[in-house]
């Protein structure tokens, strides 16, 4: 979407997206492809009935009862793209840094299935929005927040006791990265250039 020919990157992401799509038929058929391609899909339409995970759905059930494993999916998107309408911010590269840590972030928490190592990616998101701004109070306790029960939570310096019993059935891992994706997204929809950025506006980091 930031990229300036728009039209050229749709193209290029069509193609390559039907070339990979079909990749695997250098070694399989066209019929056990597309069996395959319908049972991943099948797959994915019911496996949330085995388990919410580390993530936003699992989250609202274990905290507060809410079963809505599909709607957070989709409200998730939803809320994920309303920055887009910020049109006139997509060449200023704040925008984008912030912008590129709620997709790190998103993927990772409204994905059910992610595992406790996928957690690499969301934190590489947090670190790209934290030290691309200026410090703050509220940023630096999210962060905080994060490296403490993100990254340190599934390490021995957390009791066995209190792994088991607190981090992993209250989701703990995830819940500093959901509260962060909210505050980017709340960077993003409020956005004024300049205002947080630690170089200039528009000028490369």
């Amino acid at each position: 979407m930031f990229y300036p020919n728009k039209l050229r990157a749709a193209v290029y992401t069509i193609g390559w997206t039907v070339l990979l799509a079909a990749f695997p038929l250098l070694v399989i058929s066209v019929s056990q492809l597309s069996f395959l391609y319908q049972s991943w899909l099948h797959l994915l339409q019911n496996d949330h009935s085995a388990s919410v995970g580390f993530s936003v759905a699992g989250w609202l059930y274990t905290w507060f009862h809410i079963d809505a494993k599909n709607a957070t999916v989709l409200i998730g998107a939803l809320v994920f793209c309303l920055p887009f309408l910020k049109w006139k911010y997509y060449n200023d590269v704040q925008f984008k840094l912030f912008f590129l840590s709620s997709i790190l972030l998103w993927i990772v928490i409204f994905n059910h299935k992610a595992e406790s190592a996928t957690f690499i990616i969301a934190v590489t998101g947090i670190a790209i929005w934290f030290f691309s701004q200026k410090r703050t109070l509220l940023n630096t306790i999210l962060f905080a927040t994060a490296f403490i029960f993100t990254i340190l939570s599934p390490t021995d310096l957390f009791p066995k006791s209190i792994r088991e019993n607190f981090v992993i059935p209250y989701v703990l891992k995830a819940v500093p990265c959901i509260l962060i994706w909210f505050k980017i997204m709340y960077d993003l929809l409020f956005f004024k250039p300049g205002s947080n950025n630690l170089t200039p506006a528009g000028k490369a980091v």
